[in-house]
């Protein structure tokens, strides 16, 4: 017995301990880039991206980078995109008189742009082509080349194109600039570099004249967030710069570079490419993190009709390096990244230049694993030997205190350019805390299950969870809020009952109440009464629930749909049909635990409850199977609602709107809609009181759907055509009983 309980006062460390030793082992080895681990990683790492960026934030350098934007503004002014060779070649000539001394294009020119003299060729009789000489046709064309305007001005300036690389051999279009590296023989089968066969480059006349060219190809993350991007990437023996090193390498007068790499078994690991004093650190693959200097339009933008039309400010653009992209959300280069998903690609680019030039990059250390096994394992023992020992509370604190240990040491590191891991680390103190919070709590869980025994007759599983985690949040006595009330009531319950014995209508009234209770508490509400065949239920209390008007709608027309689906059980037993009526109404209301001392409850009181009430019982005279008042319906969106009256209810002076919720919007079929549209044109009628055109268009509606709404309208105007009507009517309707 003694061993028994030794075993057991321990059995939590133990499970705790196997646990952890498999978190550990998961958390070093994500073998898929899609798995738990990494997905919550690039969650924290967004977060830190965001939360450090004023502190790891570079400042300003002595290299000017701008990005001309091709956005709406130029799109509006300029035409739509893509635009003529000639206009980008002024757009190129422009930015050299505006002293930009690299130009670097995030926009591929993949194919020739026709001529317009050679379509006029084809398009006039010969006779009249031939007026003109060969060579002043010829030189016409010439002047007319549009990518000859566009090559003479690359050659006057130190321009940059950007192409694609392509996962497909077969793709290989264009032509590739001149490659930065060649790849040593010894190299070729260690070299373990990102690897592309295929490619979308540039015409040949435009390339040729360039000064360079680099790849413009992002790599989002499994979650297409752009947070690495390679700086070179092979393509045969050979290796290609991305736009921005390239941009970098034509700024600072560089032609080629070798990557620095090391041995790691048999293969070579890439580990930076430097090509100013500050090496950018690499992963294996050529990757770098992309250092965001901040969110979208960090870096100064420049419209490109600014630049055609010479609005630029006198030496906005001097020594600058610029990049030349688009903004315009119907170009679709916006990506996901770290700082928001709606991202200009062009200035990734920028960024990346940035940090080629002045540093800052944030890279993973080669003694990262070790360092994270460590921090791991120390953090187990840890947690596992001291925990136990204290209460609940304090392994709360406690817990608390070193998941905020590890996200300021990690945050320290990241100041200091290091990017280590930290999912492993959170995940594995949540776990540890909460298992030893969860031991310790179940000496308590006598008390809750007295807790849930008193209140889950009427209120939902989820509702009492959180009342047992925070009960002093929660209080029964009475208060004053806005709520939300359903009352159900089975038409012509007697008539159906009085044919039934008892135990077929006990029966009968539990296949029914069992799915429509299920319904409200997965609608966040909460039971209040069964009164023979009538469910009343709330939403908004005791939990508050900020949608408690789209709760309650969307827990009447389901409860619409199971009676639909019990009608077919129902008949299978032998059993009568049954049709319900829902009233939903909100309102300000007292809510509280009422009654007396021998029999209390947990219920709701007030002038709203009754029109809810009164609103069920008027579904029968409007033939109408939901109706919900004016406030509930003033304050609900993506629900598709017909307009039914507007009333007064017996004992009540106000006039209200009320109406019939039909459905979720997208799945209310087109002629419904349609039908609504002409109902409301006929209200309209009524309300002017046209009643000849009021009662026609009622008429036909009936028609075409004989609904008792429409039959309670052309027997109103019946009756009102041959009344004196007050100046300020309406059109409401007074019901005189309840």
């Amino acid at each position: 017995m003694a061993l028994s309980k030794k075993l057991f006062k321990h059995s939590t460390r133990f499970f705790a301990a196997i646990v952890s030793a498999l978190i550990i082992w998961a958390a070093l080895n994500q073998g898929s880039s899609a798995t738990f681990f990494t997905r919550i990683e690039y969650l924290l790492y967004d977060v830190r991206f965001n939360l450090f960026l004023p502190i790891t934030k570079q400042e300003q350098s002595d290299h000017k980078i701008a990005i001309i934007d091709i956005d709406e503004n130029s799109i509006i002014n300029e035409g739509r995109f893509p635009w003529s060779r000639q206009k980008v070649a002024t757009l190129i000539q422009k930015l050299g008189e505006a002293g930009a001394l690299v130009i670097a294009f995030d926009v591929v020119f993949s194919e020739k742009e026709v001529n317009p003299v050679e379509r006029i060729s084809h398009a006039v009789p010969a006779e009249v082509f031939n007026q003109l000489p060969p060579q002043q046709w010829q030189s016409i064309s010439s002047m007319a080349d549009a990518d000859e305007v566009m090559a003479n001005a690359i050659a006057q300036h130190d321009v940059v194109l950007g192409f694609f690389f392509q996962d497909q051999q077969e793709y290989q279009n264009g032509q590739l600039p001149p490659a930065v590296f060649d790849v040593p023989s010894a190299w070729q089968e260690k070299l373990v570099i990102t690897q592309r066969p295929g490619y979308t480059a540039n015409i040949t006349g435009l390339q040729s004249q360039a000064g360079g060219g680099g790849f413009v190809t992002m790599f989002p993350d499994f979650d297409g967030t752009v947070r690495r991007a390679p700086l070179l990437i092979r393509h045969g023996d050979q290796l290609y710069p991305s736009l921005a090193l390239s941009a970098a390498m034509r700024y600072l007068f560089i032609d080629s570079l070798e990557p620095q790499v090391v041995e790691v078994g048999d293969v070579l690991a890439m580990t930076q490419v430097a090509v100013s004093e500050f090496p950018a650190p690499t992963s294996p693959a050529g990757f770098v993190t992309v250092p965001y200097q901040g969110p979208a339009f960090t870096f100064p933008y420049f419209s490109a009709t600014d630049v055609l039309r010479n609005k630029l400010e006198p030496q906005a653009l001097e020594g600058a390096i610029v990049f030349i992209g688009t903004s315009a959300i119907g170009l679709a280069d916006l990506r996901s990244t770290p700082m928001g998903p709606q991202y200009p690609g062009v200035e990734v680019h920028a960024n990346i230049l940035h940090a080629l030039l002045s540093g800052g990059f944030p890279y993973k250390p080669e003694w990262q694993a070790g360092a994270t096994f460590l921090q791991l394992v120390l953090i187990a023992i840890f947690m596992i030997v001291v925990l136990p020992m204290l209460g609940p509370m304090v392994m709360l604190v406690g817990g608390s205190l070193i998941i905020m240990l590890v996200i300021l040491f990690n945050g320290y590191l990241w100041t200091l350019g290091l990017d280590l891991p930290m999912a492993g680390a959170l995940i594995l103190t949540l776990f540890l805390t909460a298992t030893f919070i969860t031991d310790g709590f179940l000496k308590e869980n006598a008390s809750k299950k007295m807790l849930k025994g008193m209140f889950d007759q009427y209120v939902p599983p989820a509702h009492i969870d959180k009342m047992m985690a925070d009960p002093d949040s929660y209080s029964f006595s009475g208060e004053s809020k806005e709520l939300t009330v359903l009352f159900s009531d089975i038409r012509s319950f007697t008539n159906i009952s009085e044919t039934l014995s008892a135990q077929e209508l006990k029966h009968m009234l539990n296949s029914y109440f069992t799915p429509i209770t299920k319904e409200i508490f997965d609608r966040n509400g909460t039971i209040d009464k069964y009164v023979g065949d009538m469910v009343m239920a709330f939403w908004g209390a005791p939990i508050d629930d900020k949608n408690h008007r789209g709760n309650a709608v969307l827990a009447a027309l389901n409860m619409q749909r199971i009676t639909e689906e019990l009608k077919v059980a129902f008949k299978q037993e032998g059993l009568p049909e049954v049709n319900i009526g829902v009233g939903v109404n909100t309102g300000l209301m007292n809510v509280g635990d009422m009654g007396s001392s021998y029999r209390r409850s947990y219920t709701v009181l007030g002038d709203a409850v009754n029109l809810g009430s009164r609103l069920e019982s008027i579904t029968k005279f409007y033939g109408a199977k939901i109706l919900i008042g004016e406030d509930t319906f003033d304050h609900i969106e993506g629900f598709v609602c017909r307009f039914v009256d507007r009333i007064q209810v017996k004992g009540k002076e106000e006039a209200i709107r009320v109406y019939e919720p039909l459905g979720l919007d997208g799945e209310v079929e087109q002629s419904v809609l349609d039908e609504i549209s002409q109902y409301e044109q006929a209200y309209q009628l009524y309300l002017k009181q046209d009643w000849a055109n009021a009662k026609d268009a009622f008429t036909l509606l009936h028609e075409n759907n004989p609904l008792k709404l429409y039959e309670v309208y052309i027997e109103r105007i019946n009756d009102l055509k041959h009344q004196t009507l007050p100046a300020q009517w309406d059109g409401t309707f007074r019901h005189t009983s309840k």
